[in-house]
């Protein structure tokens, strides 16, 4: 019996695992480790912060899609993995025994930042920051007196996401007083690499929801209700949300892999390890080290088609196909209010209710995969 791990429930190893449940093959054991039982589809997100869905809606459920693939669920988290032994140790119990290893356990914050453990919430994991803003918006609407909302980071997470917060507030007749929503970030200005048919868009819905936009903020350190940046200027603020750049995890540079500079799985076309034939990785703990991109949902989307056939296809011996990510991707920001921005190269700019109407059927296709399970 040949032992095939699959570590972490992200976009790339939920479609391996709905394919090995249409396509199994005999004689190999499949285990997924997971820290949740649920896995939250990211492009859902600024709907759920909203009001537009339910945490069902945007969730996968990983006991029934392991059900369906005849795998076995281990709720923990992976903190070392010895590639002699060829083992996986998790903090809910003894090492794991493997034959092959796939790897989509997605990265981590970036918190090294002073306080920001103790004073501020990050957006990943999900399954962390989701409680933590349910709490917010009930002691809003418990109190009457004015609070203050910040989001850390200026990109496109964060930008999706302060929009959608001040529509989930607006809406809100139980909240009635002022809030105040602030967006922080680094540079002079947000977004800052999009293309300005894209920032026309996106700086007239800050502009129309009174976001105030704090541009050149380098954040040093946080304390209780404050955020404290480079130049001594001090930002007053009931909630802070982190949504800057994340990290890769500690433990596969730990473990031995290959990684690049950044600490990121380094695999080939095949999305195998370039160390470790027996072990491959996808989604954003891992870069394809011949054609690097950058960390977005739709890539690990796309690699879960290549993932599961090169699985299956190291178990049998057979070759292994080459995947080759896109170089231009649609990109469709979410601005709160069903409406939403969309660009690609080339293209002019897409905005409206219809382009969010045509996200949201791209999101429910996906997530609706994995809830017919027939």
């Amino acid at each position: 019996m040949q032992k095939l791990i699959l570590i972490g429930g992200g976009h790339t190893n939920v479609q391996v695992l709905k394919s090995w449940g249409e396509k199994p093959i005999p004689g190999v054991a499949v285990t997924l480790i997971s820290t949740q039982q649920q896995t939250p589809y990211s492009g859902m997100l600024p709907g759920l912060i909203a009001g537009h869905y339910t945490a069902k809606e945007t969730h996968i459920d990983l006991i029934s899609l392991c059900a369906f693939a005849k795998a076995e669920f281990i709720q923990g988290s992976v903190n070392h993995i010895d590639l002699v032994n060829k083992t996986v140790c998790i903090s809910s119990g003894d090492p794991i025994e493997f034959d092959l290893l796939a790897i989509n356990s997605g990265i981590t914050p970036n918190i090294d930042i002073v306080g920001a453990k103790e004073f501020a919430t990050t957006v990943k994991p999900i399954s962390d920051f989701y409680p933590h803003w349910q709490h917010a918006v009930q002691e809003l609407r418990d109190t009457h007196l004015s609070k203050s909302i910040s989001v850390i980071g200026g990109g496109a997470a964060g930008i999706e996401l302060i929009l959608a917060m001040h529509h989930a507030i607006t809406q809100d007749p139980s909240i009635q007083q002022e809030v105040e929503l602030h967006l922080i970030y680094r540079s002079n200005e947000p977004i800052k690499h999009y293309p300005k048919r894209i920032k026309k868009h996106v700086y007239a819905a800050l502009e129309k929801a009174k976001i105030q936009l704090h541009k050149n903020c380098d954040v040093t350190r946080l304390s209780e209700g404050h955020i404290h940046c480079a130049d001594t200027s001090t930002l007053k603020s009931d909630y802070i949300f982190w949504c800057t750049n994340a990290k890769a995890p500690s433990w596969p540079v730990s473990s031995g892999l290959s990684t690049n500079q950044d600490g990121f799985i380094a695999v080939d076309d095949t999305l195998q390890s370039r160390s470790h034939d027996f072990v491959f990785a996808a989604g954003d703990v891992a870069q394809q080290y011949q054609n690097p991109r950058p960390h977005a949902g739709v890539f690990a989307v796309r690699q879960g088609p290549t993932l599961f056939k090169n699985l299956q296809g190291k178990l049998l011996g057979k070759r292994l196909e080459q995947h080759r990510p896109q170089h231009h991707f649609l990109s469709i920001l979410a601005l709160g209010n069903k409406k939403a921005v969309a660009h690609r190269h080339l293209w002019p700019a897409l905005y409206g209710s219809w382009v969010w109407r045509w996200k949201n059927s791209i999101d429910q296709q996906f997530v609706s995969k994995f809830s017919d399970l027939n």
